[in-house]
């Protein structure tokens, strides 16, 4: 007996079209699923593209934050959970500004404050010390680039003639010089020859200094008087001082007054030496 007659040869054939036809469908519907899902990833694709563009263009504001942004809502999902966000974040700074400030810890003792002000008076006077040592060593140079302003006076005896040491001796000390250290005679501020030196006498015989030992021996042809003026502190009146002292001498000893060119002293020439010493203190007084 035969089992596949024409009967069943024709089911069978029947079944594996049904077969294929379905398998053909599902195979179609499968691809029309893909096709419609790469279709969507490119609108979505698209979508993000432009909102990129949109947020590039505002990625140019001035804002610091990059500008305000226009958030789309789609549905009353997306409004309530945006409403949710709003209500916490106030939420959130109602109870930041609630909050209390807290006390800060302060030195109450003020030794930071003293620390910090004995610092700065330190600094102070260091800047005050370099200051004031600048201005020294600025005068010192400008003192040592002018020249010393001296006035000088020869007593000199006739021609031919000399001056006894003693007698010279005798008549300096009555006009209120002193023997000094440099080994020449000095006229202080004070008569018992302290202070300030105002003037000093010296021989017109080299090397100009004096002996005591033997000065009772010496003879010269005369002295010298000379008066620093940048030295003093009141050139004027020391001056003076010194002209009386020359009086003296001139006077007691015979002797003729000259001047730094050992030419004979004038009134005119006394008048000039004064305002040299005025034009000193002048000077002094407009630097101080």
């Amino acid at each position: 007996m035969d089992f596949f007659g024409p009967r069943e040869i024709l089911v069978v054939v029947c079944v594996l079209v049904s077969l294929a036809i379905l398998l053909d469908g599902m195979r179609r519907a499968k691809r029309n699923r893909y096709e419609k899902l790469q279709m969507s990833s490119r609108k979505m694709k698209q979508i993000s593209d432009a909102e990129t563009e949109v947020d590039d263009a505002f990625a140019d504001s001035q804002f610091p934050s990059g500008g305000s942004r226009v958030v789309g809502i789609r549905d009353e999902a997306d409004i309530q959970h945006v409403e949710d966000s709003l209500r916490r974040s106030s939420d959130a700074m109602d109870f930041n500004f609630s909050r209390k400030p807290q006390q800060e810890q302060f030195d109450l003792d003020n030794s930071i404050f003293e620390r910090e002000r004995a610092e700065l008076n330190r600094r102070a006077a260091a800047e005050a010390d370099q200051l004031q040592k600048k201005a020294e060593a600025k005068a010192d140079a400008s003192s040592k680039d002018m020249p010393q302003e001296v006035l000088v006076m020869h007593l000199m005896a006739n021609k031919g003639e000399t001056i006894n040491g003693q007698k010279l001796l005798d008549q300096v000390l009555i006009a209120g010089l002193r023997f000094g250290g440099r080994k020449i005679f000095d006229r202080h501020i004070n008569d018992d020859g302290s202070g300030e030196v105002l003037f000093s006498l010296a021989n017109v015989v080299n090397p100009g200094t004096f002996d005591l030992n033997t000065i009772a021996e010496m003879e010269t042809p005369g002295v010298t008087l000379f008066m620093p003026l940048d030295d003093l502190s009141d050139p004027v009146s020391a001056f003076d001082t010194m002209v009386d002292a020359v009086d003296s001498l001139a006077a007691g000893l015979q002797l003729n007054v000259m001047d730094e060119s050992r030419s004979s002293m004038t009134k005119q020439t006394i008048d000039h030496y004064r305002q040299r010493a005025r034009t000193v203190s002048f000077r002094r007084e407009q630097s101080s």
